[in-house]
């Protein structure tokens, strides 16, 4: 997936539970956010919700992901009226 905040959309969320979609994953399996932070928001937020939750590893590539994004569990996406505004905490973060 492409970085950058702008990215960091409903979109992209759409995108990426499609191809989690198109590739069976099932609750046994895992997602990993190899990544920035808005790779680790958007495949937070998209193992969060797909089949109601599947686990997730963080793998941060910056130094603002590895403090910031997958240390809390928390995750977003932008919505036109601002940052985040679509987010949640998850509590199936492997790191």
């Amino acid at each position: 997936m492409p970085d950058g905040e702008r990215h960091k959309s409903l979109r992209s969320l759409e995108q990426l539970l499609s191809f989690i979609s198109e590739a069976r994953l099932e609750r046994s399996d895992a997602v990993i956010a190899l990544g920035g932070g808005v790779v680790g928001d958007l495949a937070g937020f998209a193992a969060a919700v797909y089949l109601r939750g599947i686990p997730l590893i963080q793998v941060p590539t910056t130094l603002l992901a590895q403090i910031d994004s997958s240390a809390g569990g928390k995750t977003g996406v932008n919505l036109p009226a601002g940052k985040n505004l679509a987010a949640l905490f998850i509590n199936r973060v492997l790191s």
